[in-house]
Order: C-alpha cells, then sequence, then structure tokens
C-alpha cells in the first residue's frame, strides 16, 4: 500500500494519485506476463503494474479496503470509461485489466464506482466525455465483456496479446456474451507467436485445459 500515489505510478504526473507505483519514475518499465506476452512501452508496464498489484489485493478479499477500491476505479477510469471504445490502452493492458472485473463482487451491481474525476489527466475531451462521470460496476463490466466479443473475431484486434491472456478472467464471469467469446476463442489463432519460453507454453497449456473443459461443460 505503500506504492499508492507516489512517483512512477501510472497517471502521477498528470494528478492521479490512486494508482500503485510498480516502477521508479526514472526506471524503463517493462514485465513479462506468465503467458509470455512482453511489455511494449514504459506507459504500458505501468499500467499493468498497477492492474496486477490491485488484481492481487482484489483476490485476498481486499475489495472492502476504500484504498483498493479507489485504485480498481481509477484503473477503469484510466481505460474503459473512454469515449466511443477508444480506450487508450493496448489489447495486454485490457485483457489484464479484466481480472479486475472477474474479482469484483459488484460486478453485476448498479452502484456507482467512486473514481476521483479531478485529475488533470481527465480533462481532455476527445478521450472522455466531461460532462459524464458516473459508471457503475455494471456499465464497466459491459464495456469489457464487448471488447472480449470484439477482439474474439480477429487476432488483429488482439494484437500483442495471447488470448488466454483473455480467456482465463473471462472464465470465472457469467455470461451470455462471454459464453460466446469463449467459444470463439476454442477455435482461434493465438496472436502471439508460438515460440515463447517453455514456462510460457506450459501456462497457456494449463489455460487452454481450462478453457476446453469449460467448452465441454457447456456443451
Amino acid at each position: 500500500m505503500d506504492s499508492l500515489g507516489q512517483p512512477g505510478a501510472p497517471g502521477y504526473e498528470c494528478g492521479v494519485r490512486n494508482t500503485f507505483a510498480c516502477f521508479a519514475p526514472d526506471e524503463a518499465a517493462s514485465l513479462t506476463l506468465p503467458t509470455g506476452e512482453t511489455t511494449t512501452s514504459d506507459e504500458e508496464a505501468r499500467f499493468i503494474g498497477h492492474v496486477l498489484v490491485t488484481r492481487a489485493l482484489l483476490g485476498a478479499g481486499l475489495h472492502v479496503d476504500q484504498r483498493v477500491v479507489g485504485a480498481m476505479g481509477a484503473a477503469y477510469a484510466l481505460s474503459w470509461t473512454a469515449l466511443g471504445g477508444r480506450y487508450g490502452q493496448t489489447p495486454l493492458a485490457l485483457a489484464t485489466s479484466l481480472w479486475l472485473i472477474a474479482f469484483d463482487p459488484l460486478r453485476i451491481s448498479d452502484r456507482p464506482i467512486p473514481i476521483d474525476w479531478d485529475a488533470d489527466c481527465f480533462n481532455d475531451p476527445d478521450r472522455w466525455d466531461l460532462d459524464y462521470r458516473l459508471f457503475s460496476h455494471y456499465d464497466i463490466s459491459e464495456s469489457a465483456i464487448d471488447w472480449a466479443v470484439y477482439v474474439a473475431g480477429a487476432a488483429d484486434r488482439r494484437e500483442g496479446c495471447s488470448i488466454y491472456s483473455i480467456v482465463e478472467p473471462l472464465l470465472r464471469m457469467e455470461d451470455s456474451r462471454v459464453d460466446l467469446a469463449l467459444s470463439t476463442y476454442g477455435h482461434a489463432q493465438d496472436a502471439v507467436s508460438a515460440s515463447a519460453p517453455a514456462a510460457a507454453m506450459l501456462e497457456r497449456g494449463r489455460i487452454a485445459a481450462l478453457l476446453q473443459g469449460h467448452l465441454s461443460f457447456s456443451s
């Protein structure tokens, strides 16, 4: 928690104070996910780092801690709340953010998400609707599921992101459109090169087995 709102956190330079700093401000941020993808920019790595910390805290049951709720809201504000599906994040970052929705016990609730819109980051009218600042847990979930279904349709829509990074959090959600997306991913060509490290291939194999088990049970 000590890294919350510290220099190096995503959005810090434009006023966001409820994201986690996983890298020092002067560090070239980079990370590799268990499924083998490596971040391609400093901004992407910092955002994904914040999401991974928030995911761990939500997974530990800390959704009742307002600092964690604020961190989740900041991740959503920097991605799923943007205008017209122009989320401003890479497919890999958005796929990682699906975990926050999967771990959100209020995912289908119309309760508003407490988002601090005061940061200068959120004053860009080309990216955000400055007159609409009210988003519920359900609103965010719907946007994310829409995206997951959309990118299932073509590999170039999820460039740089393995299908398995999208599939595993989806397996924790119950929705007819999620089932549609999972069915598509079950027959999809992975968008990431198969020449990944052995550990990543094992991770993809683990998730592939979960997906096939889900599809077999659903049928």
